[in-house]
């Protein structure tokens, strides 16, 4: 498996999110993505009903919500958003985008004893289910000559334009995909390549009540987005349907959430205030529709966990 990680000091968590902190990592459900609301698909196991439907079933939720009126203008939209994919059932959606890089020596990773790549050639990182996305401007035919002089790891296919490398044994890193323009980390990298040149569902064509999340948000440098309510110990609202995080860097002083409910009457003054336990203090929260939009400051210990 590949593991690309920080220590915890390059690891920022606020409010159940952690950012910048995990690249590369090959575990099943690593990101937080496991659907813990049901079964593997999420429809079954949940004694909790949203509108008629377990509350795990992402797909049968989305079926209910109305059309938000937006789409992506793709042409304009940050480049992560196009590496995203949908992923159904099969987990919560979890994905984290970073821009704000932790430092060098924060980075732990098998990848970096091969590719001299971090951080002059890195833009930024997106991570999503067991895949991570590194973003940058890389010399491809290089990095696929050092993977294959390498002893760490074996040059064995090519996919959508990406030569793939797996570990050349079982305590070795892999695989990884390697363009231009991305490494690719992880099982399941297909997705997000795929998802880039359009071979699959990206999850804001699938879904745009996701686009709404990230429209909502403000455009900085550390964002997060899931479906469901957050996995944290203080907060228990299953009408939830998905909610995004905006940050504007690794040690922030404060945070924008955006959450999407199924029903407008989902947001009652109680909702309200066990949202505003996701933040130290809260600066400003607002209601639109079926939207809730919170301003505050990132608590200075948070147990608010993956």
């Amino acid at each position: 498996m590949t593991e690309w990680t920080t220590t915890r000091r390059g690891l920022v968590v606020a409010a159940g999110v952690g950012l910048a902190g995990c690249l590369g990592s090959g575990d099943d459900g690593g990101n937080g993505n496991s659907n813990e609301n049901g079964s593997d698909d999420g429809t079954e196991g949940s004694t909790e009903q949203v509108n008629g439907v377990p509350a795990g079933d992402i797909e049968a939720r989305r079926e209910q919500m109305p059309d938000p009126g937006v789409t992506v203008d793709w042409s304009d939209a940050r480049e992560f958003r196009a590496w995203l994919f949908d992923d159904g059932n099969a987990s919560n959606g979890r994905f984290d985008y970073a821009e704000d890089l932790p430092p060098a020596e924060d980075v732990e990773s098998p990848v970096l004893e091969v590719l001299d790549v971090y951080p002059d050639q890195v833009d930024a990182l997106v991570s999503q289910g067991t895949t991570q996305v590194v973003l940058g401007q890389f010399d491809a035919d290089a990095l696929e000559t050092q993977l294959a002089e390498s002893e760490q790891y074996d040059v064995t296919d090519e996919y959508g334009g990406y030569a793939v490398a797996d570990g050349a044994d079982e305590t070795s890193a892999g695989p990884i995909a390697v363009g231009d323009d991305a490494l690719v980390l992880g099982t399941g990298y297909e997705n997000p390549i795929d998802a880039r040149h359009g071979d699959r569902d990206r999850l804001e064509d699938v879904d745009p009540w996701m686009t709404h999340v990230l429209e909502t948000l403000p455009e900085e440098p550390l964002v997060t987005g899931e479906y469901l309510e957050p996995l944290v110990d203080t907060i228990d609202i299953p009408e939830i349907y998905c909610w995004g995080l905006s940050m504007p860097g690794r040690d922030p002083e404060t945070a924008t959430w955006a959450f999407v409910f199924d029903d407008p009457d989902d947001i009652t003054d109680d909702v309200r205030t066990e949202l505003r336990t996701l933040a130290g203090e809260v600066d400003d929260i607002a209601v639109d529709g079926r939207t809730l939009t919170m301003v505050g400051t990132i608590p200075e210990r948070s147990e608010m966990g993956q």
